[in-house]
C-alpha cells in the first residue's frame, strides 16, 4: 500500500475512467487480457477489480500475481491527444462479493460503495448473484502498483512505488 502523492493526470484518469483492460499470464506464460470494470482507491493507490471465482482470471493470479491493467482515452481526430495510465503491479485475491455485508473489514467495504456508486448496475446485479450463489460468485481483486506510467500523445511520466 503506498500513499505517494500521484500527478493530478494519473489519479483523474483512473478516477474518471470506467474500463480498464486487466491482463494476466497463465503457467505457459500466455497472456489473457480482458476489459474490466474497476475502483481506483486514491488513498492507497491500489485499484481493484471485480470478477468471477471460477475465472481465467483468478486461475492466472494464483499461479502468477503478476498483472498489469491499462486504462486509455482516445482521441476520435488526434492521436496525440490519446491519454492513459498503465499500472503494474502485484494482485490479491480479497473476498467474495456476497463477504462484503458482514461488514467486518471497513476499507473493503469502502471499496465496494465506491464500485456501487461509479457502477450503479452492480447493485442490481448483486441481487441476482446472491440468488444464484452456487452459480456465480464474484471476488474482488486488489492490485497494489510497483509502477504506473501516464502518457498523453508521445509523452510519457513514469512513477515507481518501488522504493516508496
Amino acid at each position: 500500500m503506498s500513499s505517494k502523492k500521484l500527478p493530478s493526470e494519473i489519479s483523474e484518469l483512473l478516477k474518471e475512467s470506467h474500463f480498464a483492460y486487466f491482463c494476466t499470464t497463465d503457467q505457459k506464460n500466455q497472456p489473457h487480457i480482458t476489459p474490466m470494470f474497476f475502483f481506483f482507491d486514491e488513498e492507497t493507490n491500489e485499484t481493484f477489480v471485480l470478477t468471477p471465482l471460477t475465472s481465467k482470471k483468478i486461475e492466472n493470479i494464483r499461479t502468477n500475481p503478476k498483472v498489469c491493467l491499462t486504462v486509455d482515452v482516445r482521441h476520435p481526430e488526434n492521436p496525440f491527444e490519446n491519454s492513459g495510465v498503465m499500472v503494474q503491479g502485484t494482485a490479491m485475491i480479497e473476498k467474495t462479493i456476497d463477504s462484503f455485508s458482514t461488514g467486518q473489514d471497513e476499507k473493503l467495504m469502502k471499496i465496494h460503495t465506491g464500485f456501487n456508486k461509479k457502477y450503479p448496475v452492480l447493485s442490481e446485479a448483486q441481487a441476482l448473484t446472491e440468488v444464484k450463489y452456487q452459480e456465480f460468485t464474484e471476488v474482488l481483486v486488489r492490485v497494489r502498483a510497483n509502477k504506473m506510467v501516464y502518457w498523453k500523445g508521445p509523452h510519457f511520466v513514469t512513477v515507481n512505488f518501488q522504493n516508496g
